[in-house]
């Protein structure tokens, strides 16, 4: 019913024009701006997001860095839930008008409701926001953010209005309910264990819904409009991944918790670049062997899940326990 409604004509004609003005705009401007979105763009993408969260949660304020991650990743697992339920197609093939930018397109795997880039920039860039509200610049510094990743994303002719506008709600709504649920948790850290168990237990439910539903298969000249294959395999590398940062984030918290506020500022400074030169060579490895298919499902899980496991488990206790001294 739902996914009906937003494929009518009458709801997606009106978004489907205001598509057709920005291209119009787009066109008329020789691509100028083109460049500037493509670069906005990919802070709503998992690299740059996550690296900042990873400096806040290492060299900043733990408790901070850790809500962080929470608003993040449950958001992440309502993405794939919610893109595999409503299995909208790209702006593109619902209208032979649309002509997204070229660059842009490669990136633009899957279903296209909601946006991921919005879901993504409003759980970090938003919560980041929420975090600082009592810095008005700032706060709004991080807002104007997420709108931009949002609006980048209908610029570039990736996504509808309904895309971005869905996936900036759903960030934000847990931007708000994280700051209860941790509030909650720190009363009692034996909580952290029940949320995990939680959060288990519902992104392995959503991975299984994902893989065993079954999705249109729709041609146009004999060529497939989207690959479920393709959206299975990003659903499962984003569900090890997410299971990687929450266990090691509230295993943390609960048994061997840290304090980024300590040590000095070339100390902090060592500690982000050890962490992100790191993490950068991880996040390549994903690429070019997951975002490629080189490997099966449980490969991928496994791959994925261990990066967000070090990322937010083993080094801050490497850093913590055996370089205490230095970093």
């Amino acid at each position: 019913m739902i996914t009906e409604f937003l494929t009518s004509s009458d709801w997606l004609n009106p978004q489907i024009d205001y598509l057709l003005f920005l291209q119009n705009l787009r066109e008329q401007s020789g691509g100028i701006f083109d460049s500037a979105f493509l670069s906005l763009t990919k802070l709503g993408e998992l690299l740059f997001p996550t690296l900042a969260m990873c400096i806040v949660y290492w060299c900043i304020d733990f408790r901070a860095g850790m809500y962080l991650f929470a608003v993040n990743n449950f958001t992440l697992i309502f993405a794939q839930l919610f893109k595999s339920m409503a299995c909208i197609y790209r702006p593109w093939v619902l209208s032979d008008k649309i002509h997204p930018s070229a660059l842009a397109i490669k990136h633009a795997g899957g279903y296209s409701f909601p946006s991921g880039h919005s879901m993504m920039a409003s759980s970090v860039w938003g919560a980041m926001a929420y975090w600082v509200r009592k810095k008005p610049l700032l706060c709004g510094f991080f807002v104007f953010i997420t709108l931009l990743v949002a609006f980048s994303r209908n610029y570039l002719g990736v996504h509808t209005p309904q895309d971005v506008v869905i996936g900036l709600l759903t960030g934000y709504i847990f931007v708000f309910v994280f700051d209860k649920i941790i509030n909650w948790c720190e009363k009692d850290l034996n909580r952290y264990i029940y949320l995990l168990i939680f959060a288990n237990i519902f992104a392995i439910s959503v991975l299984f819904y994902i893989v065993t539903k079954s999705y249109p298969m729709d041609y146009i000249d004999g060529k497939l409009l989207a690959n479920p294959q393709k959206a299975i395999s990003i659903a499962v590398m984003y569900i090890g991944w997410i299971l990687g940062i929450l266990n090691g984030v509230f295993l943390c918290r609960r048994f061997f918790p840290f304090d980024a506020k300590k040590g000095t500022v070339p100390a902090k400074i060592v500690r982000a670049l050890i962490g992100i030169v790191t993490s950068c060579v991880l996040f390549s490895i994903i690429e070019k062997y997951i975002f490629t298919n080189l490997v099966s499902y449980k490969i991928s899980m496994i791959i994925t899940f261990c990066v967000g496991f070090y990322m937010t488990a083993i080094y801050p206790l490497i850093f913590s326990k055996l370089f205490k001294k230095y970093l």
